[in-house]
């Protein structure tokens, strides 16, 4: 089980990048009236989202291994909450974008994978703190 753990920080940056990237070339391409920039935001942003439960479940099955985890424990309770966060808020978007056709729908979307940007940056502070503050999974 140890594998997942150490498996986690290696794979995780493939989805954070492609949400992170999509986000930005998203609302860049809104604001800018860009369809292709907006459309190669909206394919990232898909992906990203598709390419996160993997990555969710191997890091809940390398947390499960882990081993005295009350020096970091309050990293990782923070770093496991932002992340169903993330996960939750581009779920919200999914149904938004798909469901929610009139303009106020949009623009409640764009907020939305805004907020979902923003709780991706955060989950991965967390993780680095884990990996490089608290060495976890490097061992």
């Amino acid at each position: 089980m140890i594998f997942f753990a150490k498996l986690h920080p290696m794979i995780v940056h493939f989805p954070m990048g492609l949400l992170v990237s999509g986000v930005v070339f998203e609302i860049y391409g809104v604001l800018r009236n860009d369809e292709v920039v907006e459309t190669a935001g909206r394919f990232n942003v898909r992906f990203g989202f598709w390419c996160l439960f993997p990555v969710l479940l191997v890091g809940f099955l390398g947390m499960i291994s882990l081993e005295n985890t009350e020096k970091f424990r309050d990293f990782l309770s923070s770093h496991l909450k932002f992340a169903f966060t993330t996960a939750g808020v581009f779920i919200l978007a999914m149904l938004v974008s798909r469901y929610l056709r009139q303009p106020w729908g949009r623009i409640l979307y764009l907020l939305i994978i805004a907020t979902g940007g923003i709780c991706v940056l955060t989950t991965g502070y967390f993780g680095g703190e884990l990996v490089h503050r608290f060495g976890v999974s490097t061992r």
